[in-house]
């Protein structure tokens, strides 16, 4: 590149685009250190860290698929009617029992479809309602062996 002549004493302007030659005796710069983008958490070494949610958003469900639905609020209410049908046949002669076992056997299948919480009540309700039944056959069952031993039995006179 050649400047236009200068006066005599003047040097010539220097070029803005020439290479600048840095000392060979100045120590390298050291690596960039950036920090982590998420804080790590204790306890969890070498497993992914899910980045936390931002303050203010309640995080509804799986925040990466919003139109999944989400599970029901509350616990199953069949859940809970088979439990109390089921202890209330242990008073009632365990007439209420068949209707805990019932609803027990659908609200265990409501709570896997929708997620809702209330399958262990729902087992729980099924489990007493089958004992119960169980129960009041045995009773039955020996009440009639020991009816027809004694009509059966030889009287002495």
């Amino acid at each position: 590149m050649t400047y236009p002549p200068h006066p005599e004493g003047t040097p010539p302007p220097a070029d803005p685009y020439a290479p600048v030659d840095y000392p060979a005796h100045d120590p390298p710069m050291p690596p960039p250190m950036y920090p982590t983008p998420y804080p790590q958490p204790t306890g969890y070494p070498g497993y992914p860290y899910p980045p936390p949610a931002y303050p203010g958003y309640p995080v509804l469900g799986d925040p990466y698929d919003p139109y999944r639905p989400m599970k029901p609020p509350g616990t199953n209410g069949k859940a809970i009617a088979a439990l109390v049908t089921s202890l209330a046949g242990l008073l009632f002669c365990g007439l209420p029992s068949i209707a805990g076992i019932i609803l027990g056997i659908v609200a265990m299948r409501e709570t896997k479809r929708t997620g809702q919480d209330g399958f262990g009540l729902a087992v729980a309700g099924v489990a007493i309602g089958a004992v119960v039944i169980a129960l009041i056959v045995l009773y039955i069952a020996f009440v009639v062996v020991l009816a027809a031993s004694t009509t059966n039995s030889p009287s002495t006179y």
